[in-house]
């Protein structure tokens, strides 16, 4: 007993590690709980096809009813706190959560906004899991049992082809039965085989030795196949060897409390943690556990006490009160599938920004190029078909103001191509050392840009190349962005020490050498003047401050849709210098952006039905499409320079 004890408090913890950390990196927590699911799963089969029948039916009410409590306290959460489409997933989980098609709908059907309280019933995807793998073992049971020796090679038939496959690390293949079923299957093969071989009295000692084994694997060799097999067939032993020879009622009760009480707290735990390093604004991945612990458990105690009180009164209805309750929950999961949360509770000022958020969030899909002196970087055509005569370099500005300059394209009758990268700016002659988590991180956007620059020369059509940047950013400025990003550093391609004192002034240094060298092959050159920033504006910021209980959310700022234009010419001051020089000396034109969203007092954020942007700096849709008009101007005059090609006269 005190073995099965140990057991279950290790699948507590592991199962509440799987749900509060990513996936891939909880291999060995996954492993445990199906090997446990699996071992009680064929203990029960062995005891009896009505015993298995009435175990099941329990687990299934414990499940059912804790998930059912926890969706009635997030679907209040939800009135109080959610956006629409966080409401709407909800209920898209709920589907899944009740049906046990969770893992299903992470890979064939996957819901991801980008927002606060996405997938909450996310780590539902294993007991999804446990419950497909049972299933199959059931039938397997079912139809082989009466010959053990073929029933146990089926068994280590599929065991092999799944470990097989669970070397691929797609999510396919990990959140399916194809990666799952052999520690399923491991946790089951020991107690099915007990039943022809006399390993029950050896199983504890073959436990700690196959246990010990793969410990010792992984320190020798780290996280191999073998090594995880025997780690699950280790602990599959020592479950079994925690099992009486003997069937004991009043002793399976109390393993079916201890197991229903674990349950509720792996349903409790993980929405609770999210919902709370979400409420936190700053640092929305961060939360402090051991303040969860108390509402974690009094509200899986509380789940708990209502499957118990069912479970004494229910009778002969166990079957109907866990369909009766999958019912409701799956009636739960469309109303919120349907209904949104009601967006009624959202003013009409506050549904401009719902809409800004909720629409398609920049992204730079372009395709690749195969061939010429672009292959290899993303490019995206816009206007009429023909031979480009612009080169729109950017970065994620460029990402955001795209459907402005395909509208500006066709209106000024403009081929036009657009290359962008986000994070590294539209220069040559800077080395960029961004976060090692950026994937465009340091060499990246240098070789980037120097590709970009010695295409140039070999696109005879080209007579214009426009310069698209977060210039804020890269020059370091500060009071930018209500929501701080993380730095990128610039320095000069000789390797001396970057000093980020200097910030702009190797921008401007850059963007001279840039410019002179555009203009040397002969090209028109533009810069896109940034957008006014925003420093108090964020648009799913402001989304939330319009919900029922905004006073939950820690360190909401104060925020502001509208700004003093002369302070933000303050802000912008020396970005706007380089390029206003530039400009003096006829190197370049400098297209100013501010008309579209400033007057000569302020400037506003929101100009109509919906926000023109989406953070401090980034715009949205509408914003880009209100800019059309002045990228057409500059489009249009591409037309009435004649490129002149020095650089391939000789």
């Amino acid at each position: 007993m005190r073995q099965f004890l140990l057991a279950i408090s290790c699948l507590a913890f592991v199962m509440a590690a799987l749900g509060t950390k990513n996936i891939a990196a909880n291999a060995f927590a996954a492993d445990i709980v199906l090997v446990f699911g699996g071992a009680w799963c064929a203990n029960q089969l062995i005891r009896g096809f009505a015993v298995f029948r009435q175990q099941v039916i329990c687990v299934l009410q414990a499940y059912f009813i804790g998930v059912l409590c926890c969706s009635a306290l997030l679907f209040f959460i939800g009135w109080m706190l959610f956006l629409p489409s966080e409401y709407r997933n909800l209920g898209h989980s709920l589907l899944l959560a009740a049906t046990f098609t969770t893992n299903i709908g992470m890979v064939f059907f996957p819901v991801d906004n980008g927002m606060r309280f996405d997938g909450l019933f996310n780590h539902l995807w294993i007991p999804a899991l446990i419950a497909q793998c049972a299933a199959i073992l059931t039938l397997l049971y079912w139809k082989l049992h009466k010959n053990p020796t073929r029933l146990l090679a089926a068994l280590a038939a599929i065991t092999v082809v799944s470990l097989l496959l669970s070397i691929s690390k797609s999510s396919f293949v990990q959140l399916l039965p194809l990666g799952g079923l052999w520690p399923f299957m491991l946790g089951a093969l020991p107690f099915i085989a007990s039943n022809r071989f006399p390993i029950l009295r050896h199983a504890f000692l073959l436990g700690v030795i196959n246990l010990l084994t793969g410990i010792l694997l992984i320190t020798i060799s780290g996280d191999t196949l073998i090594a995880r097999a025997l780690l699950a067939l280790g602990l599959a032993l020592l479950y079994l060897g925690s099992r009486s020879q003997d069937f004991k009622p009043e002793l399976t009760d109390q393993r079916r409390r201890w197991f229903g009480m674990t349950l509720h707290t792996f349903l409790w735990a993980v929405p609770l943690t999210q919902i709370s390093s979400s409420l936190n604004i700053y640092q929305p991945d961060s939360s402090d556990y051991l303040y969860l612990i108390i509402p974690c458990l009094l509200f899986a105690i509380f789940s708990w006490a209502v499957w118990q009180t069912v479970e004494q009164k229910a009778g002969h209805n166990h079957m109907i009160i866990s369909a009766g309750v999958a019912v409701v929950l799956f009636i739960n999961g469309l109303i919120g599938l349907a209904t949104q949360g009601a967006q009624l509770r959202f003013s009409t000022g506050a549904m401009a920004y719902i809409h800004a958020i909720e629409a398609p969030h920049p992204s730079f899909t372009c395709p690749v190029a195969t061939e010429g002196p672009l292959a290899g970087l993303e490019v995206c055509r816009v206007g009429p078909p023909g031979a480009p005569t612009v080169l729109i370099w950017g970065d994620h500005q460029l990402d955001a103001l795209r459907p402005g300059y395909a509208e500006a394209a066709r209106r000024a009758g403009v081929s036009a191509l657009l290359i962008s990268q986000a994070n590294c700016i539209p220069l040559h002659g800077l080395q960029t050392r961004n976060s090692e988590g950026s994937p465009t991180a340091g060499r990246n956007c240098d070789q980037h840009s120097a590709q970009v620059l010695q295409a140039l020369p070999h696109l005879p059509s080209v007579r214009q190349v426009t310069l698209v940047g977060d210039w804020l950013y890269y020059t370091g400025t500060r009071k930018a962005e209500l929501l701080p990003r993380t730095p990128v550093r610039l320095g000069p391609l000789d390797g001396s020490p970057i000093d980020l004192r200097r910030q702009s002034d190797y921008v401007a240094e850059a963007a001279a050498h840039t410019v002179q060298s555009i203009v040397d092959h002969g090209l028109r050159v533009t810069v896109l003047r940034q957008v006014p920033a925003q420093p108090k504006f964020d648009a799913e910021l402001a989304a939330r401050a319009s919900v029922p209980v905004t006073w939950m959310y820690l360190g909401m700022p104060l925020l502001s849709k509208t700004v003093a234009t002369d302070y933000l010419k303050q802000l912008h001051a020396p970005t706007d210098d380089i390029f206003r020089r530039l400009s003096a000396m006829g190197k370049l034109s400098y297209v100013n952006t501010w008309t579209v969203f400033c007057t000569d007092t302020r400037c506003d954020a929101r100009g109509g039905l919906s926000s023109d942007y989406l953070t401090s700096t980034l715009l949205t849709r509408t914003g880009a499409l209100s800019l059309s008009p002045v990228l057409a101007d500059d489009l249009s005059r591409s037309q009435t320079h004649v490129a002149m090609r020095r650089a391939l006269d000789g």
